[in-house]
């Protein structure tokens, strides 16, 4: 029915984007839409398959000490009585007034950890959190839906009734909280002062007596992000929070695309490219709260509106120089333009390395504070019309123009041959071998005597089909399908190799190779299908633009890989009947080529 149908969609979107993740492993096969506003029978097959897991686990049926229980119990009487907060020192008086006791402080840990990952406490071990236990999780939730739902009339701690004389200050103050609410409601920034506004002890006496150890496990729990950061000096740490769930709205594509504005200069696009592709999302708020400490936040210049989104952020450097820092599929963008005055188009190279060291150092610093051991690579985004395309991040080898101008090289510098030879491949490989698949595509679709478009459109269920894994991924769905109706198709010149390969393999007549699809074609080099060659055209792309890891090709590996695509643009000229290719391909070879140009 239509309400499966929807739970369906909604989920496999949540697997699309973990499937090429490490947290794919914890993924499971079946689906369970679970409708909370009836009785729903599809509640008790979620609660069979929680047990079957759960079964499997290595802790399943380990034996839990009475001395446990029945601690947890007189725990839960004081829950049951109103308590919100317990000290430490109070189990442990607890636990000594009892007849079956938990042997020492080690064990009594353990204990509380247990119940915290159980859901039935909120318990931190580390130093500055140990002392409290929170006895209702759900009072943290309450607590956050408080601070969300406030008004700007605050009251505060300001009586309504003030004498005359205090008049002007209370008008002042409340003027002071309206701005924070304002700040807190565009910005996502929540100052202590607008929490005692809000929390106040009339109002909410727990919250506002246990005011700070709240905080402090909201930001724990990365609920809040603490504007800290980190330079040559130490570190800076601010007396506000960034809150990201207030930050609801998307980035407009304007702030995040890459087509040149005649009155901007840009950087090339830094990319902090996670291995595996997995990056949690309390760390880039965190480098977001971090910048904060540094710049100001950039304003709209027509409504004065902060430019900070759900992943994206705007800063000004300076009067002259902006950074947009933005996060997509896992990665971490940076981009610094500037206005150019009187033609001058130059940009502050050592500007640029300077914000380049600040982020990556606070990148490390957060990765380590969370106690994430995650390691990324610094890419650059290639070319500027592929932004969303699995093609668009190429390797980059330090030192690379002006982000890093300050390594001992001229900024304004030709790069080296082994970049050049890289760039070269690259420029090759998305151009001239990308419209070499396109014609492909478009010259053997299914059903036959059907255009590109009507054959995608009459193969839409077998592309996005729920059942089972899609040949699709959300992503490229958005590109083949940008109408939400699915009712018209895509621009096929924005179609990257990728999305080519899975199109030509699934929707075409194109044969199979030798070894079928998916196979190394260098292992069949007698194979000359047109289908090998567009393995062959894959192979070359995953080696060249996917798994460089320094953005380099010698001259001989260069020239290897030059004769190999020229041997497979001839053989698909062969097979379509249709000349040049291979004239395009000599003309990349002879073409002036910065590496601007290419990225």
């Amino acid at each position: 029915d239509y309400r499966r149908e929807c739970g369906q969609r909604y989920l496999e979107e949540i697997r699309s984007y973990l499937r090429d993740t490490p947290t794919a492993v914890h993924l499971v096969d079946e689906d369970f839409a679970i409708d909370n506003t009836i009785l729903d029978s599809e509640l008790e097959e979620l609660k069979k398959k929680i047990v079957e897991v759960a079964s499997q686990q290595p802790h399943w049926g380990e034996q839990i000490p009475t001395r446990w229980f029945l601690l947890e119990q007189q725990l839960m009487k004081l829950r049951d009585g109103g308590r919100k907060v317990v000290r430490l020192c109070e189990v442990e008086t607890l636990n000594k007034e009892g007849t079956v006791r938990i042997k020492d402080s080690e064990e009594l840990d353990v204990f509380l950890r247990y119940l915290h990952e159980t859901g039935t406490i909120i318990y931190f071990s580390i130093e500055v959190l140990r002392d409290n236990i929170l006895l209702d999780p759900k009072w943290m939730i309450d607590a956050l839906k408080i601070l969300i739902n406030a008004r700007p009339n605050l009251p505060g701690n300001l009586a309504d009734n003030d004498t005359e004389s205090n008049c002007s200050a209370a008008s002042a103050a409340r003027n002071c909280i309206r701005q924070r609410w304002t700040d807190f409601k565009e910005k996502g920034i929540l100052t202590v002062e607008l929490v005692d506004a809000i929390w106040t002890k009339k109002n909410y006496p727990d919250l506002h007596e246990h005011k700070k150890h709240i905080l402090m496990i909201m930001e724990q729990l990365n609920i809040l992000a603490k504007p800290r950061s980190f330079n040559e000096n130490g570190e800076k740490v601010e007396k506000y929070f960034l809150t990201p769930c207030m930050l609801r709205q998307e980035s407009p594509r304007e702030y995040v695309s890459l087509e040149q504005d005649i009155r901007l200069v840009s950087t090339p696009v830094l990319c902090c490219v996670f291995r595996g592709r997995y990056l949690p999302p309390p760390i880039f708020h965190r480098l977001i709260a971090a910048c904060i400490t540094r710049w100001p936040v950039s304003k709209k210049k027509e409504t004065s509106e902060h430019l900070i989104f759900c992943g994206c952020c705007m800063f000004d450097l300076d009067l002259f120089h902006r950074l947009t820092l933005y996060c997509r599929n896992d990665i971490v963008f940076a981009r610094i333009t500037r206005l150019v005055i009187d033609e001058d188009k130059t940009l502050e190279a050592r500007l640029c390395t300077r914000v380049r060291k600040f982020i990556t150092l606070n990148l490390s610093k957060i990765t380590s504070c969370l106690g994430q051991n995650l390691q990324y690579d610094l890419r650059i985004q290639c070319p500027p019309s592929r932004e969303d395309s699995e093609d668009s991040i190429v390797g980059l080898s330090p030192p690379f123009d002006m982000w890093f101008a300050d390594e001992g090289h001229d900024p304004d510098a030709p790069i080296t041959r082994e970049h050049m030879n890289h760039a070269r491949l690259c420029v090759v490989l998305v151009t001239v071998c990308g419209n070499a698949m396109r014609d492909v595509l478009s010259t053997h679709v299914s059903p036959p005597h059907t255009d590109i478009h009507q054959a995608i459109l009459a193969n839409k269920v077998k592309l996005t089909s729920r059942q089972g894994r899609p040949l699709l991924n959300a992503d490229q769905i958005k590109v083949v399908f940008p109408d939400p109706h699915g009712k018209t198709t895509g621009k096929v010149d924005q179609f990257d190799l990728s999305l080519l390969y899975i199109l030509i393999r699934n929707i075409s007549t194109v044969p199979a190779p030798v070894r079928g699809w998916g196979y190394d074609p260098q292992d069949q080099p007698r194979d000359h299908s047109l289908g090998a060659s567009v393995e062959r055209i894959r192979s070359y792309r995953n080696h060249i633009i996917g798994h460089s890891m320094n953005g380099e090709i010698s001259q001989q590996d260069f020239d290897d890989y030059w004769s190999k695509i020229d041997a497979v643009l001839d053989e698909i000229e062969l097979k379509l009947g249709k000349q040049g290719y291979r004239a395009q391909l000599e003309k990349q070879k002879t073409q002036v080529i910065s590496i601007y140009e290419a990225c």
